[in-house]
């Protein structure tokens, strides 16, 4: 009987802090490791996708969620083995994506009952393909899409930038997490990994209003801040540009960037030396 994977979301109520870049750092990473890893896109814009290489996918996370009111529904474990692809060229071979397209869009006013239930079935069809699936969850206030995210999800990376939307995004996820934690809740046992200071200006661009959020954030959150913080290097857009992991980037830089996302992964996946 294959083992389940370790199933990680990537969460803030607000854009631009930075999950998708947390995701695919976390997903190169993790390959670095010999796992196999799964990324799932829930974002309609498509970032994810993008940057781990797929084009124009037949099959996208929009066919796991749509339910067609006049056919008799399919299974979602079903639908994404047949969705998941393998990343683009430049990605390791042990990098498949459950990737997104822009009508994915539409299914947040979708009234199917049980929507939100679909993503956590469609993965548990994929235990024996692969090792950890991290997830890049949209930047909407609740939804059934982030709602069928933290259903899904073992486990919640809260990426946060030294702003206030960053702080507001760590705040309202937290409380929309809180949702599916409580008793009886619909997801006990998903645990809250941390907020990652992300995108954190370099010493020369630091301000006082980046000391003031960061301050904030440690006096809201206290223990759940994890001690590392992912800088705002360059080098990070021109993977994304080029559509390659950071681990196959050249220079100091990258090689900070994928230390931080190292550190990121082992708190996360503290037993990951054992799977190896």
């Amino acid at each position: 009987m294959a083992e389940d994977p370790e199933i990680v979301a990537e969460v803030s109520e607000k854009g631009g802090v930075g999950k998708t870049s947390v995701t695919a750092g976390l997903i190169a990473v993790a390959a670095e490791h010999g796992l196999r890893v799964g990324g799932v896109d829930l974002d309609p814009r498509a970032t994810l996708t993008d940057e781990l290489g797929v084009v124009e996918p037949k099959l996208s996370v929009n066919d796991i969620y749509y339910v067609d009111p006049d056919e008799r529904p399919r299974d979602p474990a079903e639908i994404a083995r047949e969705t998941l692809v393998r990343a683009g060229k430049h990605w390791p071979s042990n990098v498949w994506v459950l990737p997104a397209v822009r009508k994915f869009g539409n299914r947040e006013s979708d009234p199917t009952t049980g929507m939100e239930f679909r993503l956590k079935r469609a993965l548990w069809g994929l235990r024996d393909l692969v090792d950890v699936i991290f997830i890049d969850a949209p930047p909407r206030p609740g939804g059934k899409v982030v709602g069928s995210a933290l259903i899904a999800a073992r486990k919640v990376v809260i990426p946060a930038t030294l702003k206030k939307d960053g702080y507001l995004g760590a705040r309202e996820a937290l409380t929309s997490i809180e949702h599916y934690t409580s008793p009886g809740g619909l997801n006990e046992a998903l645990e809250v990994v941390g907020i990652v200071r992300n995108i954190v200006p370099s010493k020369r661009e630091f301000r006082e209003v980046h000391r003031l959020w960061e301050g904030r954030l440690q006096e809201r959150f206290g223990d759940l801040i994890l001690p590392t913080r992912i800088h705002n290097y360059a080098v990070r857009e021109v993977c994304r540009t080029g559509s390659i992991p950071i681990t196959a980037a050249p220079g100091r830089e990258a090689k900070l960037l994928v230390s931080s996302y190292r550190e990121v992964l082992h708190h996360t996946l503290p037993t990951l030396k054992e799977k190896r």
